[in-house]
């Protein structure tokens, strides 16, 4: 009877509450309604829907959102001529000086023969994102955070310095133009990482001290998504890097569970939300979460500076 009682108890008991906010599912039911927009070419109707929609999801959980508006000058032997872009910053307001920018891309890369969604290359960290501003809130201790979506990542021709990264190029420019730069105190990009199969290497040229504030949290969450591999990738981190800003890429190049699936899903009409699981976005958001106080931490100290 005694034995009956307390699993009668145990069964009645509130559950734990969650260790974290960030909720994985939430975020995939995110990207489930952005792909419905169809593929995200910067200055389509579905580039315009995700961005609608990304604003009333950051707006509803508190946080203010701004449009920057640019033109991007395309290669003249593109003959696409100029291309309007919007890149997106919602702010966590914090209690220290100073920002941590993180930041992903919500276009996709246009393909005139197929119908190219980007599930994963672009929607997975839109919806991210999303789900991040839910889970930081409007307001945090330490820096604050700004979260940027940047428009005009893919390349229109061959990916190249002058035919990629449109928008975290112009967000640089932008923040020097506004005297801003110098409140960038770290760059944290991420994306491709809503990979079944997800395998987040390391930025082989990522300031020590950052990298290190990552790969912690990852090894005190026991995560086996993140790898001990190292490997640099173009992407827009690069753009900070360049400019002095220490900054950290989170990507997992390899779309499945070898080159052979990469090669199949990656930039192809295969890359659909079938391929992406909400354990993956999961992963990396409670990764970030616990990373962040880290990174205020290093700051701090004053050990890490500009490169």
């Amino acid at each position: 009877m005694a034995a009956l009682l307390l699993i009668l108890l145990a069964s009645c008991a509130p559950a734990a509450p969650p260790a974290t906010p960030f909720r994985g599912e939430r975020a995939y039911a995110d990207l489930r309604r952005i792909l419905a927009f169809g593929p995200r070419e910067p200055g389509s109707p579905a580039s315009a829907s995700a961005r609608a929609y990304i604003r009333r999801e950051v707006e509803a959980a508190g946080l203010t959102l701004q449009e920057l508006p640019f033109v991007a000058q395309t290669p003249p032997e593109l003959q696409r001529g100029p291309v309007s872009m919007i890149n997106l910053v919602a702010e966590v307001k914090g209690t220290q000086p100073g920002i941590i920018l993180l930041s992903n891309h919500y276009d996709t890369k246009y393909f005139p023969d197929f119908k190219f969604l980007g599930a994963n290359d672009g929607g997975s960290t839109t919806a991210w994102m999303i789900e991040m501003a839910r889970a930081l809130g409007p307001t945090r201790e330490g820096r604050t955070v700004w979260l940027c979506w940047f428009d005009g990542e893919e390349a229109y021709g061959e990916w190249s310095e002058f035919d990629s990264l449109y928008g975290s190029r112009q967000m640089v420019a932008w923040l020097k133009e506004t005297g801003k730069f110098t409140e960038i105190h770290t760059a944290i990009n991420v994306d491709m990482i809503g990979d079944c199969k997800l395998d987040v290497i390391k930025d082989s040229e990522a300031p020590a001290w950052l990298l290190g504030a990552v790969t912690g949290a990852a090894t005190d969450l026991r995560s086996k998504m993140f790898s001990p591999l190292e490997q640099t990738i173009e992407d827009d981190h690069l753009p900070f890097r360049r400019a002095g800003i220490p900054a950290l890429n989170l990507i997992d190049f390899r779309y499945g569970g070898g080159q052979i699936e990469h090669n199949t899903n990656w930039h192809t009409s295969r890359d659909t939300i079938d391929l992406v699981c909400a354990e993956s976005l999961q992963a990396v958001g409670e990764v970030l979460l616990k990373a962040l106080p880290r990174i205020d931490a290093a700051l701090d100290r004053g050990d890490p500076g500009r490169e």
